[in-house]
C-alpha cells in the first residue's frame, strides 16, 4: 500500500529520495525553482554570488555582461511563490539600488529557455509555450498589457473602447510606429491583422468564439469589430496571441514564410534562427517607446535566446556563464538561486496552476468515478514534501488572492482505500502517462505513477519534447500529463480551454471537459464587467472542477528569473501616467528596458 500519510511508508518513497539525490549529484547543479508562500512582487533579490554563477565570468558571446532573462509555458513541473527572504525589507532594500542606477546602452543578453518554438515565429500559427512569448515580446509590441490592478489597459494601442452591450469594440493604434520594414502601423495593418487571425490554425479557433461580423476601418489609425455576440472582455485577449501586431507584408509571405521572418513593431529585430540551438535579436534603431526619462529604447545591443530543455542543464548552464539568465519553474534549487544570483519572482497572485491534465474523453478517463478514484490514489501532499517544499496542494485552477479561488472546492480528499476499491470495481489495469524530456518532470511523473501502481494501475510513461506534448493536448492523443496553465486573470480568457464548444477536433479544451455548469458560468462571463459577479461565477467553475474532478490539481506555479548581479531591468516597461503592468506574468516577460552593468 502506497501511504506515507503516517510514516511515509517505505520503500517507494526512499527509492524516490534517493532517485532525486542521484539526478542532483550526477547533474552537479540541479533544475527548477519553486518557491515558498508569500511571492515577492517582481522584486530582485540580490544573491550572495560566491560560487561559480553570480555575476563572475561574461556570457558566452556577450558583449559585456552576464544577466538577462527567460521564458516558459504549459506543461511539466512548476514551481510556486517567492521564498521567504525575498519578500519585505530584504527585497525592498535589494530593488533600491537597481532603481537609481543610471542604464548603460551596449552588450547582448544570453538568454536560457525551457523549449523551443519549434513551428516558428508568427503568432498566427505557432504553438507557444511561455518560451515563446519571451521571444514574441521582444519581436512584437502586444495591443494589450495585464494591468497590476487586475485591469487591461492599452499598449501598442492608444485606446480601446465599446457599446453598452460588447457587441462593437473600436480599437485605435498609436501614432507614428512602424513596423521593422518601415512600413506604417496603421488601421490597414490593423485589419489585415485580424484577418489572418482569423484564418490562423489555432488563433482562428480563438477568434471564431467572437463571432466577427465586419473588420471596418475608423480612420488612420482605428478600426470597429463588429461581433455576433457581446464578448466584454475582448481586450484580455490582446495582451497574447491575438495581441502580437505583424506587419501586412510578414503576412504575405505566407504562414510559413510569416513563420522564419517575423516583422513585428518591437524593439528587438530577428537576426538569425537556428532552431534547437539559439534566436539571435539585435536592436530596433527605430523603436517607438522610451524610458520615464525619455531616453531610447532598447538599451541592448542584442539577445540570444538558447532553448535548454532540461532544468539541470539550465542551471549548470548559468553557473558556468554560458548564460546570463534562466527561466525557473520547478521545485528544487530554490535556496541555490536565491543565494548564488539576482532573482525576481512572480508575485503571488494570478498564478499558474501545476495539474495533471486527464483526457476527459478518452477511456476510462470519461468515467467520473474513475477519475475521483484517482484523485485519491494521489497524495499530493506527499508529493509537494518531496519535490515542492511542503506547499498546500491547490484547490482547484485559481490561486489565492485570484478571483475564484476557494479553500474548499469538493474535490476528493487523499484516501487510496477508497480509490483502490473503485478502480478494481471498474476493472481498469492500466493507464498511459506522458511527461517531457526534462528530468524534474519525470521524476515528478515516475512519483505518480507509483502512487497509482500502489492503487492496482500498471502506468505506462512516455516521453516527448515539449512541443510535441502541446501538439498531443491540441490532438487529444494522450490520457494524462503534468500541465501548467490558468492563471485566472480574466475568466474568459479560460473559456477557449474549459467551454465544451472548444473540446473537438483541433481542441483548446485540451482536457475535454463537457460540463454544463461550467458552460454556464463561461457563458455568462462574456456579458458583464462586473468584478463582483465575475468572481460569483468563477467561483461555480471552480466548484464544478472539484465535484466531477476534470483534472487533479498540484500547486500554484509562480515564476522566478535568475540572472547575474550586473543584469537590470528585468520585465521593466514604462506605459502611460505611470501605470504599472504584472511582473513576471505567467513567466513571460519584457526584455525592452533590460540592461547590462559594463
Amino acid at each position: 500500500m502506497f501511504g506515507l500519510k503516517e510514516s511515509l511508508k517505505a520503500a517507494h518513497w526512499r527509492w524516490l529520495a534517493l532517485l532525486l539525490a542521484a539526478a542532483l549529484v550526477a547533474s552537479a547543479c540541479g533544475g527548477g525553482d519553486g518557491g515558498a508562500d508569500g511571492a515577492a512582487e517582481a522584486t530582485a533579490v540580490a544573491g550572495t554570488s560566491s560560487s561559480a554563477g553570480g555575476d563572475g565570468a561574461p556570457a558566452a558571446g556577450g558583449e559585456g555582461g552576464d544577466g538577462a532573462q527567460p521564458g516558459a509555458d504549459p506543461d511539466s513541473g512548476q514551481g510556486e511563490g517567492a521564498p521567504e527572504d525575498a519578500s519585505g525589507a530584504e527585497s525592498a532594500a535589494a530593488d533600491a539600488p537597481e532603481a537609481a542606477m543610471e542604464p548603460q546602452y551596449g552588450g547582448t543578453l544570453v538568454v536560457g529557455l525551457e523549449a523551443e518554438t519549434a513551428n516558428g515565429l508568427n503568432p498566427v500559427n505557432a504553438q507557444a509555450a511561455v518560451s515563446g512569448h519571451i521571444l514574441f515580446r521582444a519581436l512584437y509590441d502586444t495591443l494589450t498589457i495585464e494591468g497590476a490592478d487586475g485591469e487591461m489597459i492599452p499598449n501598442l494601442l492608444e485606446s480601446f473602447s465599446s457599446n453598452d452591450d460588447f457587441t462593437e469594440w473600436t480599437l485605435t493604434l498609436r501614432p507614428g510606429i512602424n513596423f521593422h520594414d518601415g512600413t506604417p502601423a496603421d488601421s490597414a495593418a490593423l485589419k489585415r491583422h485580424f484577418e489572418e487571425q482569423v484564418k490562423g490554425t489555432l488563433t482562428g479557433v480563438l477568434i471564431s468564439d467572437w463571432d466577427i461580423q465586419a473588420i471596418e476601418i475608423a480612420g488612420d489609425l482605428s478600426v470597429k469589430l463588429v461581433l455576433g455576440r457581446p464578448y466584454a472582455s475582448l481586450p484580455a485577449f490582446l495582451g497574447s496571441h491575438l495581441g502580437y501586431l505583424g506587419a501586412p507584408s510578414m503576412h504575405d509571405m505566407g504562414p510559413q514564410g510569416a513563420a522564419r521572418n517575423p516583422i513585428g513593431t518591437g524593439p528587438f529585430i530577428l537576426q538569425e534562427w537556428i532552431s534547437g540551438e539559439v534566436t539571435r535579436m539585435e536592436r530596433n534603431p527605430d523603436y517607438w517607446r522610451t524610458d520615464a526619462e525619455g531616453r531610447q529604447l532598447p538599451y541592448l545591443d542584442a539577445l540570444e535566446f538558447r532553448p535548454i530543455p532540461d532544468s539541470d542543464g539550465r542551471f549548470a548552464a548559468l553557473r558556468s556563464g554560458d548564460l546570463d539568465a534562466s527561466s525557473v519553474n520547478t521545485g528544487d534549487r530554490i535556496d541555490d538561486y536565491n543565494e548564488q544570483f539576482k532573482t525576481y519572482w512572480q508575485e503571488d497572485r494570478y498564478s499558474e496552476t501545476s495539474f495533471l491534465l486527464l483526457n476527459n474523453a478518452k477511456p476510462p478517463l470519461d468515467n467520473e468515478e474513475f477519475r475521483r478514484a484517482l484523485a485519491q490514489c494521489t497524495d499530493r501532499e506527499a508529493s509537494s514534501d518531496l519535490r515542492w517544499d511542503g506547499q498546500a496542494p491547490a484547490t482547484g485552477p485559481f490561486s489565492p488572492r485570484t478571483p475564484g479561488y476557494l479553500a474548499d472546492t469538493g474535490f476528493p480528499d487523499y484516501d487510496p482505500e477508497a480509490g483502490r476499491a473503485a478502480i478494481a470495481r471498474l476493472g481498469v489495469t492500466d493507464l498511459d502517462l506522458g511527461t517531457t524530456q526534462d528530468s524534474d518532470n519525470l521524476l515528478n511523473t515516475e512519483q505518480i505513477a507509483f502512487m497509482w501502481g500502489d492503487c492496482g494501475l500498471d502506468v505506462n510513461i512516455t516521453q516527448v519534447d515539449q512541443a510535441e506534448l502541446i501538439t498531443n493536448a491540441v490532438f487529444g492523443n494522450f490520457s494524462a500529463f503534468i500541465w501548467r496553465q490558468h492563471e485566472g486573470y480574466d475568466l474568459s480568457t479560460e473559456r477557449v480551454w474549459w467551454h465544451s464548444k472548444f473540446g473537438q477536433g483541433i481542441a483548446l479544451n485540451f482536457g475535454r471537459i463537457d460540463n454544463p455548469k461550467i458552460d454556464a458560468a463561461l457563458d455568462e462571463a462574456l456579458t458583464t464587467t462586473d468584478r463582483d459577479r465575475l468572481r460569483e461565477l468563477a467561483e461555480d467553475v471552480n466548484r464544478a472542477f472539484g465535484e466531477s474532478v476534470h483534472h487533479i490539481w498540484f500547486y500554484d506555479s509562480n515564476w522566478l528569473f535568475a540572472t547575474h548581479d550586473r543584469v537590470h531591468g528585468v520585465d521593466n516597461l514604462t506605459l502611460d501616467d505611470g501605470a504599472e503592468h504584472l511582473k513576471i506574468f505567467s513567466g513571460r516577460v519584457f526584455l525592452t528596458e533590460a540592461w547590462i552593468e559594463q
